[in-house]
């Protein structure tokens, strides 16, 4: 009997020392927000006040690329891959009301915008460059410039050229330097002209949407291949960063890293805890750990594992932070996904795409790229879908007010931009989905600042004081 009592309070000991290892201290982060309206902004003369965008999401026309065919798929249920059959098609028609647009950023005070190139404009066949969409994108640059508002480029958000798609993409080891080539007609053409560079978008929404959730192109789910994805995407960022830097040695070079906080439904349940553990390891902690060191690995034990050793270490002058929610995941062996989402919070928490507003999440994001470096960080993305537009100036001011917290413990925080410009094609979501500060009427194409939007002009001018 004695023995099966000591057995018995062995595994419970390790149950609880398993608890405790792997368990994020900052789990029960909570802030007094009366107490943050009353601290000094510590913003800086400097600071970027900015919005964000996709080419894809607001150009229009964009028929060369495998979102154009995605949106014309059906799933594997014969049903519209996109809500409704709807297709980006003419999006906010930003390609040629870009100069409109620009002056709708200068009106509410922005000094920066992060933009995307699209890829299958520039490069329409293997190897065949579209001067004239060069000529576009600088003229875009040339403008923002004139209107004193610092360009961000990005050169690749979730769009690929149908002739890459067709060849597999960034499944293909030669990824990288197909990627390359293209990079070296954009920073050829803007590098003079362009200081902030954004590489990669996000890529692990890219791999696990495209590649396991089924919910981008090429809508398959296969976790080995999200592993292999995310490598390439990586070693394609390196390839990135060393022909902008060959080009252009003055030029700030990032990634842009998407950090879902990820806690665990129950504290107490220890496979609750060692999936999120997991899950925040492999996709938020891999990418960084490989900017530093030139180290990926990514291991889902009995599911998919990878990795890589480069040769380039220190591969970044800032990281760009996407930050929106946290996500509560449990192991579910029932399921197609294996992994199964939990919402915890009440409906009055919630945006409209049923996403937690949990502003701490966002000092938990910077915490832990703070641990992996102290390099400047930019909030490269933040905001929420609310069409009512009943919670978005709460959203901006306490996420703001949090960001100013996280500045004023120390954290790098060099700008902060607002997702989105305008309201757009939501990828997945169509265009169901509205983050704009702006509205748009996507029959008239008439923009419309929002109320709640003004929160954000208020906060910039604060901060600029």
């Amino acid at each position: 009997m004695m023995v099966a009592i000591g057995i018995v309070m062995g595994l419970l000991a390790l149950y609880v020392v398993g608890l405790l290892w792997f368990t994020d201290r900052d789990a029960d982060l909570q802030f007094d927000f009366a107490e943050l309206r009353r601290t000094s902004f510590r913003f800086g003369k400097d600071f970027l006040w900015g919005s964000a965008t996709s080419a894809h999401q607001i150009e229009g026309n964009c028929f060369n690329n495998n979102w154009f065919q995605f949106e014309s798929a059906m799933d594997e249920q014969n049903r519209p891959r996109i809500p409704n059959h709807q297709k980006a098609g003419a999006a906010c028609d930003h390609w040629n009301r870009y100069e409109e647009d620009i002056q709708l950023m200068r009106s509410i005070g922005l000094n920066a915008y992060r933009f995307s190139v699209e890829w299958s404009k520039v490069e329409v066949e293997e190897g065949v460059f579209d001067d004239r969409a060069l000529a576009h994108y600088e003229q875009e640059v040339d403008e923002l410039r004139a209107n004193g508002i610092e360009p961000m480029v990005t050169l690749h958000h979730f769009t690929n050229p149908i002739w890459f798609e067709n060849r597999g993409a960034f499944l293909q080891d030669n990824s990288p330097a197909v990627f390359g080539r293209f990079i070296e007609k954009i920073v050829a053409r803007l590098g003079h002209k362009v200081r902030f560079w954004c590489t990669i978008n996000e890529p692990s929404v890219y791999a696990i949407n495209g590649y396991f959730r089924g919910e981008f192109p090429p809508a398959l789910k296969d976790p080995k291949k999200v592993a292999r994805v995310l490598r390439n995407l990586l070693r394609s960022h390196t390839e990135a960063y060393s022909i902008i830097k060959k080009f252009v040695p003055g030029a700030q070079v990032g990634l842009a890293l998407s950090v879902f906080i990820f806690d665990p439904p129950s504290r107490w349940n220890l496979i609750d805890v060692v999936t999120a553990h997991l899950i925040n390891k492999n996709f938020n902690g891999s990418i960084l750990r490989y900017l530093v060191e030139g180290k990926y690995e990514f291991s889902f034990p009995g599911v998919a594992s990878d990795s890589l050793e480069s040769t380039v270490r220190d591969s970044f002058d800032f990281v760009g932070l996407n930050y929106y929610t946290r996500f509560y995941e449990r192991l579910d062996l029932s399921g197609d996904d294996k992994i199964a989402g939990v919402i915890k919070a009440p409906p009055e928490k919630l945006t409209d795409m049923n996403w937690e507003i949990y502003p701490e999440g966002l000092y938990r994001a910077l915490k832990l790229v703070r641990e992996y470096t102290s390099k400047p960080i930019y909030v490269t993305e933040n905001g929420l879908a609310d069409d009512s537009d009943t919670k978005r100036a709460k959203f901006i001011e306490d996420h703001l007010l949090v960001l100013n917290k996280a500045i004023a413990d120390g954290i790098n925080v060099k700008g902060y931009f607002y997702w989105s410009l305008m309201d757009n094609f939501e990828w997945a979501y169509g265009y169901s989905k509205r983050f704009g500060l702006y509205h748009v009427d996507f029959t008239t194409q008439e923009r419309a600042l929002r109320k709640g939007s003004e929160a954000y002009l208020e906060m910039i001018r604060k901060g600029r004081e």
